[in-house]
């Protein structure tokens, strides 16, 4: 970004969408809506999360004040939300947060990129993120290191970005198989796709050639990025760089950081198959 106002608009997030949600009359005798309603109110508190009442809840999810009402009770008295009296709002418990450390320790990605994250980030003074797949068009990040440059992107463990427009989902989508690649992409509407196809498959060939892919603009006029995949074995993960256009131009993208960003991957994989072997 390059103005003061750009944190601001990063956090312009649309409403949480709803991969849970689920017609109350489906045929899937199997799915428990009140779960998915359940999971829809904590995955309002992914994009930054900050503390919420049960109006925001409302709005953020598009679910009945009355349902969320009932719903963050059940979820406090069972500790995944935590209340505060005073302020009339709830913020992820201790039950959450210790499935989200469960989930991260689990594949000790972020314990092995989180020094090295740190390192570039402030060699660079630019934004470094680590993320992998969300939902439906969305990536996550699971981690994030802020560069020192006072402008730049502010994006937070927790904060979602697109996969198409995005180099880290471009990383991620090009790490995939062909099966599972295609499979994703017809998903989609081609309507979403069709203008992408190009930058998906130049993606591809970039990762396979050098281990890297960029986002010139795509995702924002101003910004641009590059990425690389990381294979866990079960999962793909990415780490990506990031900041203003000006600051950021292709040369430096193809030829300082996203060989940077590969040398990196390669070392965390390589350290995975070690911890793998043990």
């Amino acid at each position: 970004m390059t103005s003061d106002r750009s944190p601001r608009l990063m956090r312009r997030l649309p409403k949480v969408a709803k991969p849970f949600a689920a017609d109350d009359d489906t045929a899937d005798t199997q799915y428990v809506a009140a779960v998915a309603r359940a999971l829809q109110v904590l995955d309002a508190f992914r994009n930054g999360g900050e503390p919420m009442g049960n109006s925001e809840l409302a709005d953020r999810t598009g679910l009945p004040k009355p349902t969320v009402s009932r719903l963050t009770y059940t979820l406090a008295q069972s500790g995944y939300l935590a209340y505060d009296t005073k302020r009339r709002e709830y913020e992820l418990g201790g039950g959450a947060l210790a499935l989200g450390a469960a989930a991260l320790s689990r594949r000790n990605v972020r314990t092995l990129a989180r020094p090295l994250m740190r390192n570039l980030a402030d060699e660079s003074g630019f934004n470094v993120g680590l993320g992998t797949h969300d939902h439906e068009q969305w990536m996550i990040y699971t981690d994030a290191c802020q560069g020192a440059s006072l402008i730049g992107l502010r994006l937070r463990s927790g904060d979602r970005i697109p996969v198409l427009t995005s180099a880290m989902g471009r990383a991620w989508l090009a790490a995939l198989e062909n099966d599972a690649r295609d499979a994703w992409l017809s998903a989609l509407p081609a309507s979403e796709t069709a203008c992408w196809v190009g930058a998906i498959e130049a993606a591809r060939n970039d990762v396979r050639q050098y281990g890297f892919c960029i986002s010139v603009g795509d995702w924002h006029k101003d910004i641009h990025g590059v990425a690389a995949p990381i294979r866990t074995g079960d999962r793909t993960f990415a780490l990506n760089l990031g900041g203003p256009a000006y600051r950021l131009p292709l040369h430096r993208l193809t030829e300082e950081f996203g060989p940077r960003l590969a040398a990196i991957t390669q070392r965390i994989e390589v350290a995975l198959r070690g911890d793998s072997h043990d």
